[in-house]
């Protein structure tokens, strides 16, 4: 997995790459592996992407403050999306949606993560806010990234197959990479 990934945040504002925000950045979530999507949204003209902190293994919220780190070979499928509004970091696998809250306290990133789900769900399924906030309550879960940064990380998660199309997130471009890189790497066992 990739601990840390992200674009330049807006504002010409400099951040260490280890604080986790909405530009991404050290989200450190097992999640962020081999054959996840991930959406940014991009903040400058030229979007400046960094990644880096690799890890053969981390456990759920990072307790002791690092993973099994390692180094990598990565490689990675760009597509840009003109027009979708990213706000917070989101993630998609074959399975499942997922939005990320970076924040300190551990609620206010639990918070995040949900809200921007919620929208996310409405979006995607019709719903009004109060039924896909049930939606979300009710069938989600709620993975930690980790406790250990400056701001923490939390996600929100809902499986697709909840969904009326599970293919509907940004018209389909994880379905899209992941064909485009079929074949590029095998998918370690989980």
């Amino acid at each position: 997995m990739i601990g840390t990934i992200g674009l330049a945040p807006g504002g010409f504002e400099a951040r260490s790459t280890i604080v986790p925000d909405t530009h991404g950045g050290n989200l450190d979530t097992p999640q962020l592996r081999a054959g996840t999507t991930l959406y940014l949204g991009v903040n400058v003209h030229g979007a400046m992407l960094a990644l880096g902190d690799g890890h053969a293994r981390q456990g759920e919220g990072e307790a002791c403050g690092v993973g099994v780190e390692i180094a990598t070979t990565t490689t990675l499928a760009i597509e840009v999306i003109k027009g979708a509004r990213t706000v917070w970091p989101r993630l998609e696998t074959d399975t499942s949606i997922m939005s990320v809250g970076c924040a300190r306290p551990l609620e206010d990133a639990y918070r995040i993560a949900h809200r921007d789900l919620v929208g996310w769900t409405s979006d995607l399924t019709g719903l009004e806010t109060l039924d896909a906030y049930q939606l979300v309550s009710q069938a989600g879960s709620a993975p930690i990234g980790n406790v250990c940064n400056p701001n923490y990380t939390v996600l929100a998660a809902v499986d697709k197959a909840l969904l009326p199309d599970p293919t509907a997130a940004y018209t389909g471009v994880h379905a899209r990479l992941r064909q485009h890189v079929a074949g590029l790497w095998e998918e370690p066992p989980r």
